[in-house]
């Protein structure tokens, strides 16, 4: 068979393959990033200094996953911010004593940015308001984010940046809790994340994200994760271009697939980017559409989402909808 070219073998190995017709293996061969040779650990003379040669001792070796549904660019930001999330936090007053240290760490009228609040696994087990936030940080605009990403905290001083008061009124898609006895908002806000990023809180710079992506690389490698598909509605063309930097970089090393926004759609089109533009790396993907109940009523309505899954269509995108509301799944199938 003569000596094979490889930039990394595995061997004495317990290898999965996936493959019905020859389920297990000893040895695998790669170069390139792509797997050229799957055999038997006395197959390993045909690759002997032809590049890095690993002997697993009897560990498992599996193919890389797939993530099928992650938003890269929101995990790297909460890596840089507090984390809320159950493994850290058991209560409120958890929260607060996170909220609190941050808000001693920077200076007053700094954005406190916090992620990963899950109701359900606090002892109180409900949403923070806007007071609890205020007890922890008045002199800093406040922001937490529920782990789903479709709801978010603000403490007082972040509500008077937005703009957000008692005349206010919901905006498309999205709901402002109110205080029963008041009407004043409570701080919690449903489906306004989009509307707090970009009218509200000062983006992350380009910088700050690459300076997460490094450590979410790591955790997706580390979880044998070499491929995802970013599901982000606000990709657009930015975000397109941003990884394509990360890439070329050598900054973010698992295949992407991102999806983009149907607001994009016409850029994209514009810019002569089809589905499945790109290379291994990073390639372009479906149109993402968010439909939602949030209010009560289908936005946006069933007529409009219609066209909206037609046009992406007709430009040759496949197109992938977030629906979680009785009412939004029903509407798919109109």
């Amino acid at each position: 068979m003569g000596t094979k070219t490889a930039d990394l073998v595995l061997y004495n190995a317990n290898v999965l393959t996936m493959n019905r017709r020859q389920p297990r293996a000893e040895l695998v061969a790669a170069k390139d990033g792509r797997i050229i040779y799957v055999g038997k650990n006395d197959e390993l003379d045909l690759f002997r200094g032809r590049g890095k040669i690993i002997n697993c001792g009897g560990k498992t070796v599996v193919p890389g996953f797939n993530d099928a549904h992650i938003h890269v660019l929101s995990y790297a930001s909460n890596l840089l911010s507090v984390d809320c999330s159950p493994a850290s936090v058991k209560s409120i007053s958890d929260i607060q004593k996170k909220i609190r240290q941050e808000a001693q760490r920077i200076p007053p009228g700094t954005w406190i940015r916090g992620s990963g609040s899950n109701e359900f696994y606090l002892v109180e087990r409900r949403h923070l308001t806007r007071h609890d936030l205020d007890q922890a940080a008045l002199h800093h605009p406040v922001r937490l984010t529920h782990r789903s990403m479709h709801a978010c905290v603000l403490n007082s001083l972040a509500l008077s940046l937005a703009g957000i008061s008692v005349e206010m009124s919901d905006p498309p898609g999205g709901l402002i809790d109110r205080e029963l006895e008041t009407g004043e908002p409570s701080g919690l806000l449903f489906g306004m994340n989009s509307y707090i990023n970009e009218k509200v809180i000062p983006p992350l710079s380009e910088d700050e994200i690459s300076h997460g992506m490094k450590p979410a690389n790591q955790k997706f490698l580390s979880s044998g994760i070499t491929s995802l598909q970013d599901a982000t509605v606000r990709n657009g063309y930015a975000q397109w271009q941003f990884f394509r930097k990360l890439k070329e970089r050598s900054g973010f090393m698992p295949r992407v697939s991102m999806m983009f926004g149907f607001d994009a759609l016409a850029d994209f089109k514009k810019r002569g980017l089809c589905y499945g533009y790109g290379d291994n790396g990073l390639r372009l993907g479906a149109v993402k559409i968010a439909p939602d109940e949030t209010r009560g009523y289908l936005n946006p309505p069933q007529q409009e989402l219609n066209e909206m899954v037609l046009q992406a269509h007709q430009t040759g995108f496949q197109v992938a909808i977030h629906a979680v509301e009785e009412g939004t799944v029903e509407a798919l199938s109109k």
